[in-house]
Formats: C-alpha cells, structure tokens, sequence
C-alpha cells in the first residue's frame, strides 16, 4: 500500500552543477536540518554510485527512521533511482517498524534552466499493521502533506543555495545595473 509524492523545481544551473552539489552528504544533511541528521554514502568518496549503499538518520511526518538504501540506477548527471528500508522505532524504541522506501532523482535541462524532481514512495504492507500503519501516518501525522514538504524543503534549500553561488551573467555594455 504506497504512498507516493513528488516536489521539483527548476534549478538556474547545468545538471552537472546541481548533480555535485546535492550529492555530497554534507549539502543533503543541510537542504533538511530540522529532519535530516546525517547522510553516508558506503563509497571511498563518500559519494552515490550505481550500487553503492548509504545510511541516512532522518524525520519524516515527526517520526525519527535510520534509512539503509542502496543506489538501484545511476545515469550521471541525470537520474539517481534509490531503494531501501527505514526502520521506524515506536514507543521508545520497544517495536521497531521496517518500511520499505525508495525515490527517483531526476535533472531534466529545460529553456529555463534544469528541472529538479524527487518522486517518493513509502510501501506499507497490506495486512491490518501496515494498514494501520498507513492510516496513522496519512490521516493522525497528515505524513502525505509532510512527505511533500520534506521533499520539497530539500529542493528548494538546493535551488537557494546554488543560484545565490552563481556568478553573476556579465551585462551588455550600454545597460545600467
């Protein structure tokens, strides 16, 4: 029983710029800081490659999960598809609930600069637990809306961060500034 959300946006800059800048974990971990709190990725540059592993501590809706994923797909600088598993620790940590998770990453150029999207999917199972599972995180927590929000918040954090470090465009002679 999924639930799904998308959040993109369109980004003043190459899809190589965006791509170096959203994949080092310190710029991840930053896009989020009241729900992200680390990213590692299990490579020697500490960065996304086609199969490699990584670990990131997060919030999502308010609830605390250490997500273990792994890198299904990579076409760089184009699409990054991740799949994995947050473990969700209930109650003090007295039941431990394991979600399956996953997203697909995608630089799209455009006229208007590059198209940032992140597609995101919780898999609930479907017996009663995860139903009520999914019903406590849709309905009590409103996690579809949040899950947009945290998307969103990381691209938006992206998009600030990477056109403010733009050098400005050199002006045609004759114009004023």
């Amino acid at each position: 029983m999924y639930v799904t959300d998308k959040a993109e946006i369109v980004i003043d800059a190459s899809s190589e710029e965006i791509w170096e800048y959203v994949t080092d974990p310190v710029h991840w971990t930053a896009s989020n800081p009241e729900e992200h709190y680390g990213l590692e990725y299990d490579t020697p540059d500490n960065r996304p490659r086609e199969g490699a592993t990584f670990h990131q501590a997060e919030e999502v809706a308010g609830m605390y999960a250490d997500l273990h994923g792994r890198f299904q797909y990579i076409d760089h600088p184009n699409v990054a598809v991740w799949t994995g598993t947050a473990y969700y620790p209930l109650f003090r940590g007295l039941v431990t609930v394991r979600i399956p998770e996953g997203g697909t990453i995608r630089l799209e150029e455009t006229e208007d600069g590059t198209r940032m999207s992140h597609a995101v999917w919780m898999d609930f199972p479907n017996n009663r637990r995860g139903r009520a599972l999914k019903w406590v995180f849709t309905t009590a927590l409103n996690g579809k809306a949040k899950l947009y929000d945290h998307t969103n918040k990381e691209l938006v954090f992206f998009k600030d961060r990477i056109e403010s470090a733009a050098p400005e465009k050199p002006k045609p002679p004759g114009t004023s500034s």
